[in-house]
């Protein structure tokens, strides 16, 4: 049986699913998702383009196309919750911050971040054992 994940905006009109592991799971300090999401850094659950769908309110979330990059932000409509990103490699990057949120301040193990990318471009340092790359 394939597993499901579920996040929704604030809301409640626009939900997702994912299904499977997501391909990464970790904090990503690079310029492009602080740029795009104005954070010091993502945290990120990373889904291939195909594990993620809307399940419901496709009609109700609008895609902001980053002008220079290969990026988008799409939120809902109504209430302006960010559900996921993309980034360049087509990848549909939940926050971990969503997933918990949605699903009683709960995040599971195997959705636990394990590491940090692009650390060595980092705003802000972190002081935690997980390995910095």
């Amino acid at each position: 049986m394939t597993e499901q994940h579920h996040v929704h905006c604030d809301c409640g009109s626009v939900e997702l699913t994912m299904t499977d592991e997501p391909r990464v799971h970790a904090y990503c300090h690079c310029e492009d998702c602080r740029e795009l999401l104005q954070v010091p850094f993502h945290s990120v659950l990373a889904w291939e383009a195909d594990q993620l769908s809307i399940s419901k309110g496709a009609d109700d979330i609008i895609e902001f196309q980053h002008p220079t990059k290969r990026m988008k932000r799409i939120f809902c409509k109504h209430c302006g919750d960010v559900l996921y990103n993309t980034n360049a490699m087509g990848w549909k990057l939940v926050s971990q911050w969503m997933y918990r949120k949605c699903n009683n301040d709960q995040l599971p193990d195997a959705l636990q971040a394990n590491a940090h990318f692009f650390y060595d471009r980092r705003m802000l340092s972190i002081d935690d054992a997980l390995p910095k790359r």
